[in-house]
This record gives structure tokens, sequence and C-alpha cells, in this order.
């Protein structure tokens, strides 16, 4: 068996792109950037952090066979789409929208205008774009919480397309997202697949075979790979795995 393929892409690496009010960096090839070393690994095309401040955000714009995937870091989110869905996205929250055959859809961060006890704040928070098994579904919405607690035990099935505890199911029948928490010192062996990608949300550990990394650093794996991440400052890693 050959040794896994590990590519890392530093944060400070990443394209930007900004609005008035609104900072987004890009993992991978996004829009007009197209960078032909970063455009996607297995079903996962987008990984973007957004960084937005009180009242910005994006206003509708239209989406179509796109399994959506968001995690809120700091702050919250409200969502609004052209099925009706609405919700506010927070920590511990997962949202999924199916974009299917085609929605429109709003996030902005202005909670705040609704809800007198929610003060204005900046939002951060990584939105994951799959492709989905089959093109022209139907449009779908799914949102779940996740155990807080339950990340500094262990890694946390988050989305799945085919894990029953996963908080929220998505169209990629091999796919997963599993989040972990760990606090300083800790250690925990990243799950591991045919194909993975690994994101640090936030904080800075250290990774077998790769050394450290910090907060917007992210790792494409190839091949299984039983790699122990050892946090140096309490760290949130997303990683998912890929199944054929």
């Amino acid at each position: 068996m050959s040794d896994p393929l590990l590519q890392l892409r530093r944060a400070a690496d990443r394209f930007r792109t900004a609005a008035p009010g609104v900072e987004t960096a890009h993992v991978f090839s996004f829009g007009a950037h197209y960078d032909p070393d970063h455009v996607g690994h297995g079903p996962l095309v987008v990984l973007n952090e957004e960084s937005l401040l009180a009242g910005r955000g994006f206003d509708d714009h239209p989406h179509a066979d796109a399994e959506i995937l968001t995690w809120v870091a700091e702050g919250s989110l409200v969502h609004a789409d052209s099925a009706g869905h609405r919700g506010v996205v927070v920590p511990g929250l997962a949202q999924r929208m199916s974009a299917g055959s085609g929605i429109v859809h709003a996030e902005r961060n202005d909670a705040h205008t609704t809800d007198p006890d929610r003060p204005p704040a900046p939002a951060r928070f990584v939105q994951m774009w799959l492709r989905p098994d089959e093109p022209g579904l139907p449009p779908s919405y799914g949102q779940g919480e996740v155990d807080r607690a339950a990340l500094t035990a262990d890694w946390v099935p988050v989305a799945a397309g085919g894990h029953a505890d996963a908080a929220v199911t998505v169209a990629s029948a091999g796919s997963t997202l599993w989040v972990t928490v760990l606090a300083p010192g800790t250690s925990r062996v990243l799950p591991a697949g045919p194909l993975a990608h690994l994101f640090v949300l936030r904080g800075s550990l250290d990774l077998e075979v790769v050394g450290a990394l910090e907060a917007g650093d992210a790792l494409r794996v190839s091949g299984e790979a039983a790699l122990r991440a050892t946090a140096v400052t309490e760290a949130e890693v997303l990683v998912w795995t890929f199944a054929p």
C-alpha cells in the first residue's frame, strides 16, 4: 500500500474576496477565481470562511445541485429561502440546504434587528458545498443541534449521507463531516477514509507527519491515514471523509 498523499494549504495562501462589511477566504477556486491546483477534493467543491459585520450579508442569490453546509463559529446568521425556510443559525446548530433543481436564498447577520436580546455582533462561519449524488433533486432544508459537550469528548458526525447519528443528512452517500474540539494537550486520531479533508476552524495544533497547523489551515488527504492531532491551544477541527 502506498503512502497517503498530503496536500497542505496555509490560511495565508487562500484567495480572498471582500465587500463592505464582508470578507471571504476561499480554500478552493470560487467564482471568477480559478486555481487549477485547488478545485476541490472528492465531492467537496467549496470551503469558504466568511466574516460578516452586523447588518451585513448576502442578499438573494440562486443555487442549484449543491449540498450547502453551514457551521457557525461566532455570532449568528439569518437564513431565508424561496421555499419558505427561515432560521437563525448559531454555534452548535448545523444547517443544510439542498439546492437541488434550484433555490434562491439570502444569508445575513441581522438577527439583532428582530431579537432585542441579541446584540449586534460580528459573525464568522464556514460554508461548505458538496456535489450531490444525483442532480435535479427537489430542494430541501434541514438543521440539527450538536451537543457542544460531546465535541470535546470525541469526533461528532455533524452531517452525513449515511450516518444515522449525524445532525443533518446530505445527498452524498459516502460523505461525512466530523467535528471535534481539542483541549490544550489533548490528542485525537483523525477520522480516516479513502479521501479526507481537514480544516482548522480555530486554535492551533500539531498534526503527525505534517507539523504545526493554525486556524484557517486546510489539508487534503488522499489515501488511508490515521494521523494524530494534538492541540497546542484549544482547537476546533472539521474533517470531511469521503467513501467511494
